[in-house]
């Protein structure tokens, strides 16, 4: 009797797509279990960090808006001095101006110690109307989520490699979804959760088939955050997009020679000049030159201005004793605008609200993956080891 050679090959391909499977179903365990705790931080900080600038105006909410609008605001200089008068123990960093006349100035300041802090202030009367903390919580945030709080550069790299990690978990993770054969059994098995079964059977539903709807926002975020954490990706991201590395060290490079017997100009007028450039602009931030020998003031204007994130921004390097806009690089303005960009899809700020609501899902998820996927693992560990028993 002749031996059929489609049949030998046909069992071949079956065992080596076999072992691909038990090495994929086995990277996808172990990994996820290695790495769990620090994608639930990692996540559970992002989800936390989606909504800050929300928050932080919403906890001011009654110091937002000025009770009456006069005639004449204060300059930039006086609302300084003022806000030091009242706060001498502090240093301000930035300060954002809102084209609305009803917006109160929104300046942040620090003081020795990092205690950070948003203020408010009556651009007429100079007055400070209330000062918040979240700013200095959503800063341990934003720190605890990169890994530098509390473990600093070791803390780094833990996050780092775990994002690694959870990106080869999606990867793994969609083959193992995949079903075998397509059939209208298993099409609602892959993409349904049942919500009366039994706990074990939701469980695996809301690991199963939730993941594979997050896969691609999830993608979206995952990498996102590794071109801002890993240096070769990132580098390579600017390279690929015309932009440079270090795009924030090369802008401060950007700078006249400090000359004591100058005096500076006003910042009024400079105010003034970037929201008449552009209609749609409806904030403008200037930082702090907290030495005397600092000759450039950075300014940013935007739609939208938050912690990190910036909507339709554009970067401007100020000349200290003209006013004048200094000219910034090429390849430095495209390098900013690739950080701001890679910055508002990592964290949800590219479609306002609807972007943050649909980041914040995303991140609950991944939050919940972990978890999940332990509850699944030790599940059947646990009866693994009863069956020993018995």
């Amino acid at each position: 009797m002749t031996k059929n050679p489609q049949k030998k090959e046909t069992s071949k391909n079956t065992k080596q797509k076999s072992k691909w499977s038990k090495l994929n179903h086995w990277m996808h365990l172990w990994l996820g279990l290695s790495s769990g705790i620090i994608v639930f931080i990692v996540a559970f900080s992002g989800v936390l960090f989606i909504f800050c600038d929300d928050i932080i105006d919403g906890l001011a909410y009654n110091s937002l808006y000025v009770s009456e609008i006069k005639e004449q605001k204060l300059t930039p200089e006086e609302i300084l001095k003022s806000f030091k008068q009242q706060f001498p123990d502090r240093k301000a960093s930035y300060y954002i101006n809102y084209r609305d006349p009803e917006r109160t100035i929104k300046l942040a300041s620090s003081t020795k110690d990092r205690d950070l802090q948003f203020s408010w202030i009556d651009p007429y009367t100079g007055i400070v109307l209330d000062s918040g903390k979240a700013y200095d919580f959503f800063y341990i945030v934003a720190h605890v989520h990169s890994g530098e709080m509390p473990f600093g550069k070791t803390g780094n790299l833990i996050v780092e490699i775990s994002v690694w990690i959870f990106l080869i978990e999606l990867i793994t993770g969609l083959i193992l979804w995949w079903p075998k054969k397509w059939n209208s059994s298993t099409k609602k098995q892959s993409f349904t959760i049942k919500t009366n079964a039994s706990f074990k059977r939701l469980n695996y539903d809301l690991h199963n088939v939730s993941g594979f709807y997050n896969l691609l926002p999830a993608l979206l975020i995952t990498i996102t955050g590794l071109i801002i954490v890993n240096k070769p990706l990132g580098n390579a991201t600017q390279k690929i997009f015309g932009g440079t590395t270090k795009a924030y060290s090369k802008l401060r490079d950007i700078k006249p020679e400090y000359d004591k017997t100058k005096t500076y100009a006003p910042l009024s007028p400079i105010i003034e000049k970037l929201f008449a450039e552009d209609k749609t602009v409806e904030q403008v931030k200037l930082s702090v030159a907290l030495k005397d020998s600092i000759t450039t003031i950075f300014a940013v204007t935007a739609e939208d201005i938050g912690l990190k994130g910036v909507v339709n921004g554009k970067t401007y390097a100020i000349n200290r004793y003209t006013g004048k806009e200094m000219k910034i690089p090429i390849k430095v303005m495209n390098g900013l605008e690739i950080n701001d960009w890679t910055m508002n899809l990592h964290i949800g700020f590219w479609a306002g609200w609807l972007g943050k609501t649909l980041t914040l899902f995303v991140g609950l998820i991944c939050t919940a993956l972990p978890v999940t996927g332990f509850i699944i693992w030790y599940g059947r560990n646990n009866k693994k080891k009863k069956e020993q028993s018995n």
